[in-house]
């Protein structure tokens, strides 16, 4: 098979790629730099140089390919950079018909499930609460694209917040437990509610079976890893491998709430999609998905747990 990759050289759109190779697939990968990726070298891997922001050079890229993970972005910063992100998938799905692309998989984000109205949590579950920001609405926004338009060969992922070697975010983050762990980290509440994680090499997995199963064909599905930690697990199993103890030092959350309000009341007068209350609301409650959809339909099992996820990010986080 033959597959294209956007965000290939990125942190989840390289594991893919990974995935990809080891299964001895074509992979081309969508980037705006012209050289392949030393470990790639001597395999079945080439670059189709383009941006994102020209949809007609993804148009090109998506030619004679049998199947298209799409998952890099438009950096995601304005209303203008969200709408990019959703034209771009309209060109996209145009495209398909000329091009011969037989399945798309989309990475979206497991805030298009918002707060959901009971946890644990599955596809089906309605929302307490729809989250607004830029980044949700646009994922939202195609995945409705893709799943109203008449080709079924399609597959929606949506990770819950991922970790794992590579991740830009959580250096820093593993940096900054470095530095004050000890001293306090703030966090909204105790850190103690339920947290939906993913680690980076499981979530690859699932994408890249997502283009495969004949039995994802059409189909949502939310990605955790399916176990119950809490926020504070996940940051003191980074502190303990740093040698630190953590201390948590929580806000609460109606500190936050009322500063935050004048936001969401005037956020409409800059073009801005901005629902801070929504997202403290999120951080701060006990949140779950279950996965049985990923594994029953892609017969997908994640393989790590927290502790040895964590172990791994960062042996690779020493050696950087």
């Amino acid at each position: 098979m033959k597959a294209l990759v956007t965000g290939g050289t990125g942190f989840i759109g390289s594991a893919v790629v990974d995935c990809l190779i080891e299964a001895n697939h074509s992979v081309r990968i969508f980037s705006r730099k012209d050289h392949i990726p030393e470990k790639l070298k001597g395999w079945d891997a080439e670059v189709f140089r383009g941006d994102l922001e020209n949809p007609g050079s993804v148009a090109d890229a998506m030619s004679g390919m049998d199947i298209f993970y799409h998952i890099g972005e438009i950096k995601n910063v304005t209303k203008a950079a969200s709408e990019k992100n959703v034209r771009l998938m309209e060109h996209i799905l145009a495209a398909r018909e000329k091009t011969g692309v037989r399945r798309l998989v989309f990475a979206s984000s497991i805030t298009v499930s918002g707060i959901p109205s009971v946890t644990p949590a599955d596809e089906n579950t309605p929302p307490e609460t729809i989250l607004k920001d830029h980044y949700t609405s646009y994922k939202r926004r195609c995945e409705e694209l893709i799943s109203s338009s008449p080709d079924r060969e399609y597959s929606i992922v949506r990770p819950a917040p991922v970790y794992g070697p590579g991740s830009r975010y959580l250096s820093r983050l593993i940096k900054t437990l470095e530095k004050i762990g000890p001293l306090g980290l703030p966090f909204i509440g105790s850190a103690e509610n339920n947290a939906p994680l993913i680690y980076v090499k499981d979530l690859a997995r699932a994408i890249f079976l997502a283009g495969f199963r004949e039995a994802a064909a059409g189909q949502t599905f939310n990605l955790t890893d399916g176990f119950l930690h809490s926020w504070f697990d996940f940051f003191n199993e980074i502190a303990r491998n740093l040698g630190k103890k953590l201390r948590i030092l929580p806000l609460p959350p109606i500190l936050l709430k009322l500063p935050a309000l004048p936001l969401d009341l005037f956020s409409g007068f800059f073009g801005m999609e901005l629902d801070p209350v929504s997202y403290l609301n999120y951080f701060s409650r006990n949140i779950s998905f279950v996965n049985n959809k990923a594994r029953e339909l892609l017969s997908w099992e994640p393989e790590y747990n927290l502790e040895k996820g964590i172990r791994e990010m960062m042996i690779s986080y020493r050696e950087e």
